[in-house]
């Protein structure tokens, strides 16, 4: 058990630790490490896993918020199934083959290789856009 409360003040109410930015900071860059403890880095440091868990929520949200922007995005009219050779009259169930598409994500790698379903592929960057 970690005491996250300095002693008690005049009043005798437990006073609360404050961090500076500089401490939470590089305490969350360690914990972005692949394969390293979160809470072993709580407990070296004197903090509440919880607590650090929070600042790491905390500041990976903030990273999604200012490194998302709009991209431009130009729509071309699609070509007619006949010149894409591609089978069936239902566009949604068209499959497009050849290629790589890849959809890079703050923590996510999308790679999507050879034949397209194209609903599929509308489906999916649908959930990608809404918001969680």
């Amino acid at each position: 058990m970690v005491d996250t409360k300095h002693k008690p003040t005049r009043s005798g109410k437990l006073e609360r630790r404050r961090h500076s930015a500089a401490f939470k900071r590089r305490l969350i860059e360690q914990t972005l490490a692949p394969g390293v403890s979160v809470a072993r880095i709580a407990l070296d440091n004197g903090l509440n896993t919880n607590l650090l868990f929070k600042w790491r929520r905390e500041h990976i949200r903030s990273r999604r918020t200012e490194t998302s922007t709009m991209l431009p995005v130009a729509i071309n009219e699609a070509p007619a199934p006949e010149a894409l050779h591609l089978p069936g009259p239902s566009s949604a169930s068209r499959t497009v083959a050849g290629g790589v598409i890849e959809i890079e994500l703050t923590a996510a790698r999308i790679r999507i290789k050879g034949a397209v379903d194209l609903a599929a592929l509308r489906l999916t960057l649908q959930m990608l856009s809404t918001p969680s």
